[in-house]
Parts: structure tokens; sequence; C-alpha cells
């Protein structure tokens, strides 16, 4: 648990756990982005996306997880407090793709 008391409310989460949230963050450098308007995004989603738009521009990304514009594909479990229903935390990251070179 990343902390003992919700930053939102101040329940203290050992007394109410909170649940868990499983979601997916994609890191995005488009590069069909004018160069002067080119910048690294990070895409929260829901669900496993197959196909992302690029925000900057609308360029589709596809298959997401093998775009060469898609650097990092990441799987997050997210800590929700149970008292206001705001994430509150990560539980746990697991790397699916990463060829950021550390940038991401």
């Amino acid at each position: 648990m990343a902390t003992e008391l919700c930053q939102y409310c101040g329940v203290d989460l050992d007394e109410v756990p909170p649940a868990q949230e499983t979601g997916w963050l994609y890191g995005v450098e488009c590069s069909r982005c004018p160069a002067d308007r080119r910048r690294s995004l990070v895409l929260p989603r829901r669900e496993r996306a197959t196909e992302l738009t690029c925000p900057g521009c609308g360029a589709r990304l596809a298959p997401a997880e093998q775009h060469p514009d898609v650097l990092v594909v990441k799987q997050v479990t997210y800590e929700i407090c149970s008292a206001c229903g705001e994430t509150c935390g990560v539980a746990a990251i697991r790397k699916v793709r990463d060829v950021s070179g550390g940038t991401m």
C-alpha cells in the first residue's frame, strides 16, 4: 500500500482497505506530429487498447502494442479508496513493452 491515509479524504486505509482496479498506460511519441509540437504523452486507458489516436494530430496508432510510436505499454493495478473512490496508490505495475530507453 502506498500510504496509510487517503490523500484525498484522509480515511485510514488500514481500517478501510482500498479496492483494486486494473488499467493500462501507453507512452506515446507520435512521429506524425509537427516537430515543434511533438512531445511525450502518457495515455491512460481502463481497458487494453488495440489502437490509439494521437491527441495532438489525430493519427491512428495501431496495433497499439507494436506501433513504433507507442514506446511503453504497462498494466497498472491501482488502489481505489473505498471511502471516496479516488485513486490513492499503485499496488503493481507490469511492463508489457518498453522501448523508450528509460525516458518514459
